[in-house]
């Protein structure tokens, strides 16, 4: 029972030791910390920030009775809950020059072409978290509004874009993803 009671007591002067050299130590280091950014807040980001981590096109599905191909995407946002968001694919030519596509003049197609005249398809979404992660959000692209000719093999390309519909300005880019269309 006295070998407990001295060992008890040596842990205890043992901490007491350690704790008189740690607590000033920290508490000096704390208030030189805090008078250093005494009257700085922490905000966060106004604006959304997008990452993108793929982007892919599946061919020959029907939406409404049209053929067209379909645009799957994965990508986070963050800062941008209840922001309103669209998401957009621009379509090019996979050659040097990146020559866009030129939309059908249809006005059947108008939603698929850009202000420019070439095609893109868009998808309007709102963030609910913050991060949100969006594993495979989907546009159809109508292969009427790609204005190309029938039964040619193409190698193209798109780029997807992030915009904030409430602050009018994109917030995110991704990268080239290409693909080979069989026009039917």
């Amino acid at each position: 029972m006295n070998k407990h009671l001295t060992s008890v007591r040596a842990m205890f002067m043992a901490a007491l030791f350690v704790t008189s050299l740690v607590i000033p130590f920290s508490a000096g280091h704390a208030s030189s910390l805090s008078d250093r950014y005494r009257g700085m807040s922490v905000s966060l980001p106004d604006d959304p920030e997008a990452v993108f981590e793929s982007g892919r096109i599946v061919h020959n599905v029907t939406v409404d009775g049209e053929k067209g191909m379909r645009v799957h995407a994965k990508f986070r946002v963050n800062y941008g809950k209840g922001v309103s968001c669209r998401m957009i694919a621009y379509f090019f030519y996979d050659d040097t020059d990146n020559s866009p596509l030129v939309a059908s003049s249809d006005a059947a197609y108008r939603a698929y072409r850009t202000n420019k005249g070439n095609v893109s398809a868009s998808n309007r979404f709102t963030p609910a978290y913050d991060p949100a992660v969006y594993n495979d959000l989907q546009l159809f692209v109508p292969y009427n509004a790609l204005n190309m000719e029938s039964g040619d093999t193409y190698d193209l390309k798109f780029y997807l874009s992030l915009y904030d519909n409430e602050g009018q300005r994109f917030f995110g880019k991704s990268g080239w993803y290409k693909f080979k269309l069989n026009m039917p």
